[in-house]
């Protein structure tokens, strides 16, 4: 395995992580914070020059890599860029605790939404920061799963293939340049009018730019405290809603949206799949609230089921999703968005195919001799392309009962634990409080040791649990 490969590419992810901390100290600059401008352009500079040496290091590395190469590549990037994203949290005073910082780069670059920070007492600076980073966190999410999940999955069900992008092997890390340019350009594009038509709604324009950001990333993390109803006129928070289900959304659809411009790829939005299986979901989310709240919470209930089933989690009305029963919650968290996107979870398209796998075998118990195949999509699907489908099923839930146990030894009760579990493991973040509002419990009462186990689930939900698995396989170390 050539390391010097992966610091090549590593040092080009700190001269990103340089150049949006650049950027945010120059929106300081025209938001009157000169000190916290100076702070972030110290630290842009640090980080440039860091990058700057790993490069030039390992210039002469090999333009071919393995796919143990790729692997290890997704796993450090999502490991060394949070850390380095959460300096700021740090320098600029928000926190004293190393690990809390630590705790808030990382939630933000999973576009978790979880924070044990109070924004209305942070400086204007940091709420932006923090806001793009859930941007660079959810499109990195997206290059990622259209590159190097795809490149890994070739013999598979095709979950993370698109037919826009195609590969050779040993081209990945050429192929992340292009593709993330592509990428960043569709959702900055849905950011763009989202900010626009928030702006025209009556949003305050530093509070539609972060809105915009983490919406189109489902992140979650608001530049405010309390509801978004307190804040938002309700054509804005519609807007939002639009932007949520657009980061949720298949980026390979979008892409067709944009680039045919025509009715039938706009119409896929709606016809999808995945995206069928997201407004399905929203739908039976809203049921379940009006059940459980009132019907004079309609309107609330339908935003904040997508916002839900998104993975963004913001909250339009306090009187909603708290009053659905937590289990619903955290089986829905846990469901997640499409699997080209900035949603976390175990991916919509997942949870179709073992249920068509899961009827096939269960029209097979009268006839077992009979050949049944399995059609999905239009397309013939062996029983064998099945098995990461259900390995992935199975190591996501061995993740989320591991995950709470180790909370819950960490101090936490079980019922916390689960929800904390769920909302890191899932990158919902605000589930803990929607599903806990009775136990007093938030994320600034956590002990070190809760944040760190709380951040590390982030980190594998958002990596995609087989691909942290993978690491306790020889063959992944081998030449």
């Amino acid at each position: 395995m050539r390391i010097v490969k992966i610091f090549l590419w590593l040092g080009y992810a700190l001269l990103s992580s340089a150049a949006l901390m650049m950027l945010t100290a120059v929106v300081a600059l025209f938001l009157l914070e000169v000190t916290e401008a100076g702070l972030m352009a110290i630290l842009a500079l640090v980080s440039a020059l860091v990058g700057a040496l790993m490069i030039t290091a390992s210039y002469k590395a090999s333009s071919k890599e393995s796919a143990s190469e790729a692997i290890l590549f997704l796993i450090l990037f999502w490991v060394v860029v949070p850390i380095i994203c959460s300096f700021p949290f740090y320098v600029l005073g928000a926190t004293s605790s190393p690990v809390t910082a630590v705790f808030e780069g990382v939630s933000a670059m999973t576009t978790t939404g979880a924070s044990s920070l109070d924004p209305d007492a942070l400086p204007r600076t940091l709420l932006f920061w923090r806001s793009l980073l859930q941007f660079f966190g959810g499109v990195s999410a997206a290059i990622f799963a259209v590159v190097i999940l795809a490149a890994l999955n070739l013999t598979g069900t095709g979950i993370h293939r698109s037919a826009l992008f195609t590969f050779r092997t040993g081209e990945l890390f050429k192929r992340i340049l292009g593709v993330g340019q592509l990428v960043s350009a569709i959702y900055l594009f849905f950011a763009s009018i989202g900010f626009v038509l928030m702006v025209m709604g009556g949003t305050e324009t530093f509070t539609a730019i972060c809105l915009a950001l983490s919406g189109v990333s489902t992140g979650g993390l608001q530049p405010f405290g309390g509801p978004l109803s307190t804040v938002l006129s309700p054509f804005s928070a519609v807007v939002l809603a639009v932007l949520c289900l657009s980061g949720a959304f298949n980026v390979s659809v979008l892409w067709d949206v944009l680039r045919l411009r025509r009715w039938q790829p706009f119409l896929r939005i709606f016809t999808h799949v995945e995206h069928r299986g997201l407004f399905t979901i929203a739908g039976l989310l809203t049921l379940a609230t009006v059940v459980f709240a009132s019907v004079y919470n309609l309107g609330p209930a339908i935003l904040d089921s997508l916002y839900f089933v998104s993975s963004a989690g913001y909250r339009y009305d306090v009187i909603s999703l708290d009053m659905v029963p937590a289990p619903i919650l955290i089986a829905t968290a846990l469901i997640g968005g499409s699997a080209l996107s900035t949603a976390g979870g175990i991916k919509v398209i997942r949870l179709l195919l073992l249920f068509r796998h899961l009827g096939t075998d269960v029209a097979r118990l009268s006839h077992p001799s009979r050949v049944k195949p399995i059609q999905f999509r239009g397309q013939m699907i062996e029983d064998n392309e099945f098995l990461s489908i259900w390995m992935y099923f199975f190591g996501y839930s061995i993740g989320f009962a591991v995950g709470a146990l180790t909370l819950a030894a960490a101090g936490l009760d079980l019922q916390d634990a689960l929800a904390t579990s769920a909302a890191s493991l899932a990158n919902v973040g605000p589930l803990l409080d929607m599903t806990l509002p009775s136990s007093g419990l938030r994320y600034q009462d956590f002990t070190p040791m809760q944040m760190t186990l709380s951040a590390l689930l982030m980190l594998a939900g958002r990596v995609e649990v087989l691909v942290v698995l993978s690491l306790i396989i020889p063959s992944t170390w081998r030449q």
